[in-house]
């Protein structure tokens, strides 16, 4: 009888132990990433996801200080409904909390959980505070996806120290709504596997994002999901708050001495459109004795000279739309992705070279699984150098005059840029220009010569 009164307990004992290792791992933190809660340095956004709904909290400290708390009382989930796909999917419970009160410039550590499970340990610094003679260093790319090449990107990215990396659209490439095989592996899930993928980068740095066109997500009649932008927006958390955005669909934010725009290719645009007004309204309150950078982001390029994705709508009735007020603005620096190509203009208004109009970067090149677009058309006089190639860019910010701008191509040494300017902004007029660093354009077709380490049109998805 004690013999198996013993027994009873020690597989009772078993059951549990192996109930709550289930429930543990159900609540682990994964596809961690952060995002500046605000302009001025003192807020973080920690996102996450768990499998199970569970509470969200983070846990931080400034060096090796006190650890302290901030949480979020709610998770949330949502569902999509492919119109090519009898399942319904079903998100995992997804954790948004923004830690406040932090000191600008400073370095921290952190974790994120529910006060039992927690993750590892990361890092992040905060901005310092803004100003104009305040540096600074960007990351930025365009078109991710999630393919070997993709992945070469992130662990470039991640090898380039920067402060913050933006994403200027077309980021997992899950394509939801789409037909899987047709348009390549279409699943809600892939947003799952994306979001394991650049975890490395994001969990320690943080990722400013826009949407293109693969966050739509939209497509057939109900029950087919009809919201737009649906995954996006409820995965990221854009800071939109402070400057009366649209949450993570069109937003600003400020930066050392830099203001950056967000803009959505994708949503409406025209001189009565909400988005046309945000716009025309946050650029007549930048302030360029606090932030003498301003530069726009968004994901259709209005200036491309490659024969993809020319003349689209998103390109040209935006460009028509919104190009005179950034002119009015002096905006320095426009950057875009959508062609994977990277490609950079001189001074460019209304199809022509114009001095004091901004300088023109496309750089969707990240290595998502459509491949790169390697023919051109006849080289326009505003396009300064173009290249088919895969990599990523970045922006150096010296001071309130002196900005460099890098491209770096995939596989090249680290010190080594293929493409590299200093942009010179005249302290009179506020107008800038592109002083060249290296001699020797390539025009167009190097990607014979720069081959992927992978094939110059292998694109295998992790």
């Amino acid at each position: 009888m004690a013999s198996s009164l013993l027994s009873f307990l020690a597989l009772a004992s078993v059951a549990c132990s192996l109930q709550a290792a289930s429930i543990s791992q159900s609540t682990v933190p994964e596809q961690i990433h952060l995002a500046h809660g605000d302009s001025s340095g003192t807020k973080m956004t920690v996102s996450w996801i768990t499998p199970s709904d569970t509470f969200s909290t983070v846990t931080y400290r400034m060096g090796k200080g006190t650890w302290q708390f901030a949480e979020s009382k709610n998770s949330s989930r949502y569902t999509f409904q492919s119109a090519y796909k009898k399942t319904l999917y079903t998100s995992g419970a997804i954790h948004h909390v923004t830690i406040t009160d932090l000191l600008p410039g400073c370095d921290y550590e952190y974790r994120c959980g529910d006060g039992i499970t927690w993750s590892d340990v990361f890092t992040f610094s905060t901005p310092p505070q803004v100003g104009p003679t305040q540096e600074y260093r960007f990351g930025i790319m365009g078109d991710l996806g999630q393919t070997n090449n993709s992945a070469e990107t992130v662990k470039e990215v991640i090898a380039g120290g920067y402060d913050t990396v933006l994403l200027v659209g077309d980021l997992s490439y899950a394509d939801s709504a789409w037909e899987d095989g047709k348009y390549g592996p279409c699943d809600p899930a892939r947003w799952d596997s994306w979001g394991k993928m650049v975890q490395p980068l994001t969990a320690n740095t943080p990722l400013m994002v826009l949407p293109g066109n693969h966050e739509v997500e939209q497509e057939g009649p109900p029950p087919a999901t009809q919201t737009e932008f649906l995954a996006y927006e409820k995965r990221m958390k854009m800071p939109s708050e402070a400057s009366g955005g649209n949450g993570s669909l069109y937003y600003s934010f400020e930066i050392a001495s830099a203001h950056f725009v967000m803009l959505n290719s994708y949503m409406d645009f025209n001189v009565s459109s909400p988005q046309y007004n945000w716009l025309k309204s946050d650029l007549a309150k930048v302030d360029r004795s606090k932030t003498p950078w301003l530069i726009v982001n968004m994901h259709a390029p209005w200036y491309n000279s490659n024969v993809k994705h020319h003349d689209e709508e998103q390109e040209t009735g935006m460009r028509a739309a919104m190009e005179p007020l950034l002119l009015d603005a002096k905006v320095d620096l426009v950057m875009a992705g959508h062609v994977h190509a990277y490609e950079r203009m001189y001074n460019v208004a209304y199809n022509k070279t114009k001095a004091g109009a901004p300088i023109y970067v496309n750089i969707g090149d990240a290595g998502n699984r459509e491949g790169p677009c390697p023919d051109y058309l006849q080289q326009p006089s505003w396009s300064a150098f173009r290249e088919s190639a895969y990599g990523h860019g970045e922006i150096h910010i010296y001071n309130s005059t002196h900005l460099k701008w890098e491209w770096k191509r995939m596989l090249d040494k680290p010190e080594y840029s293929a493409d590299s300017v200093m942009i010179v902004k005249d302290s009179t007029t506020g107008h800038v220009h592109a002083e060249s660093r290296v001699t020797g354009q390539v025009d167009g077709y190097a990607l014979k010569k720069h081959q992927s380490p992978f094939g110059s049109h292998s694109v295998k998805d992790l």
